[in-house]
């Protein structure tokens, strides 16, 4: 039905080389156990391929492997043959829901803050160490926190394709504030000393460096700082021009020693809302031991994206956020029409492709399709959170109380949505909307959605 002209040029030369053996031909006899000249070097002969090992001290030849591509590339051709002409396709604008909450400065919406971080040319972050009268920090700031700016630049750098890149700057040594951590009242979820913090500790800033050259500042208490002194870093999204934004790091992140709590708080400064369920997180805060707490945190999102949940096994942000951030392209977008239309997704967790397919409901709300694999920052999800994932968006509701949940598969039963994306073969009706996995490979997933 049409053909695949819907890809583009560099999509589907990308596709076809990802598809095909990496080999080299040869018309020299070669057999096994012969020498060989070059380490790893691959050839064919006679429909096997063999490579060249060591073999004590030698190079010799490796037992042959049978060459077989016919299944892959039938199954490739398969699947962008099952592709619809890109005038099927409504405009993305169509897809671009407005902002119906009263959150300006994070919301699920295309109209985001003007002062937001922007992801378009180089970030310029930095750390800014601050310690206190009764935390003092005798370490090296630019060994301890090495590991915040590596780990920050490579997620968004993965999220991205390679376009957002971060410039860091980490001061030398520790400044001290002017009381000390138990006075500063930072220690509970619900503390009110972030804001004061985050004052003072900009004035410091402000007197040591010229914050006008940087974009953002995290704030970084010594590594040995705990939970009950520092309890969570925020995100202290800026308002104005002459506002800079800003996080800190805290006792929490220090003891997972990950620096992806720090990302999510970044993504806030981008413009992203948080899409874990606040009430159930501050009473988890209040009550750890209370267990229907914890799990009701993520009841929204589960196990997906990094604004839900920073530690989860599917901290890969969704095609929907990287989209309202400009990690990806309008191009990389496919906004569906009432009619049939039959969408390649290519896994979130690879460079380049189609990443989401939206059905618009109204100016606030839109189902959004992706497809998932276990793979980079996703890589520890299990087999049975692959596949096709399915989420709705309504911008009308506030950061914190559910603006993005999953769709389940039908017969989907876990509490945090292991199990919801769709495998091959399987669909959901959502809205009106049949949503059916008809081919599924390493290459992503072809979906077809009906409107009944």
């Amino acid at each position: 039905m049409r053909t695949k002209r819907i890809l583009s040029n560099g999509l589907l030369v990308a596709l076809l080389l990802t598809l095909a053996p990496v080999i080299a031909s040869s018309a020299t006899k070669v057999t096994s156990g012969a020498s060989c000249k070059i380490y790893k070097q691959k050839v064919t002969y006679q429909n096997k391929t063999y490579t060249c090992i060591k073999s004590g001290k030698k190079l010799v030849w490796s037992k042959g492997v049978p060459v077989v591509v016919a299944t892959t590339t039938t199954t490739a051709a398969l699947a962008i043959n099952t592709l619809p002409d890109s005038t099927g396709y409504l405009n993305v604008s169509n897809c671009k829901l407005i902002n119906g909450s009263n959150d300006f400065y994070v919301n699920q919406g295309v109209q985001q803050s003007p002062f937001r971080l922007r992801t378009n040319k180089p970030i310029r972050a930095l750390i800014f160490p601050v310690d206190f009268p009764d935390l003092i920090g005798n370490s090296d700031p630019q060994k301890d926190f090495a590991y915040v700016a590596d780990g920050v630049s490579d997620y968004f750098k993965q999220m991205s394709d390679g376009k957002v890149i971060f410039n860091w700057t980490i001061y030398p040594r520790f400044v001290r504030y002017g009381s000390t951590v138990a006075d500063a009242n930072l220690g509970g979820r619900t503390a009110n000393g972030y804001w004061p913090f985050y004052a003072e500790a900009t004035k410091l800033a402000k007197q040591t460096v010229d914050i006008s050259s940087f974009d953002v500042i995290i704030y970084a208490p010594p590594l040995t700082t705990t939970r009950d002194q520092i309890a969570i870093g925020p995100a202290f999204v800026s308002s104005s021009s002459d506002r800079i934004s800003a996080t800190m790091l805290d006792g929490q992140s220090y003891e997972m020693k990950s620096p992806l709590s720090t990302a999510h708080e970044i993504g806030h400064l981008m413009g992203l809302a948080d899409l874990y369920n606040f009430e159930a997180a501050n009473e988890a805060a209040a009550n750890p031991e209370a267990h229907s707490a914890n799990d009701l945190q993520f009841r929204y999102m589960g196990i997906f994206d990094l604004m839900n949940w920073a530690q989860g096994t599917g901290v890969e942000l969704t095609a929907w956020n990287r989209w309202l951030i400009d990690l990806i392209s309008d191009n990389q977008i496919r906004c569906l029409p009432a009619s049939s239309t039959t969408t390649l997704l290519s896994p979130l967790e690879v460079n380049g492709g189609i990443k989401g397919a939206v059905i618009p409901l109204s100016k606030t709300e839109a189902i959004v399709i992706e497809s998932r694999r276990a793979l980079r920052y996703d890589k520890n999800m299990g087999g049975e959170s692959e596949g096709v994932l399915i989420y709705k968006v309504d911008t009308s509701i506030s950061s914190g109380f559910g603006p993005m949940r999953v769709v389940g598969r039908p017969a989907s039963t876990d509490i945090w949505f292991r199990d919801a994306p769709l495998k091959l073969n399987e669909s959901r009706i959502v809205n009106g909307y049949t949503i059916e996995v008809i081919k599924s490979d390493e290459f992503g997933d072809v979906v077809k959605v009906s409107k009944n």
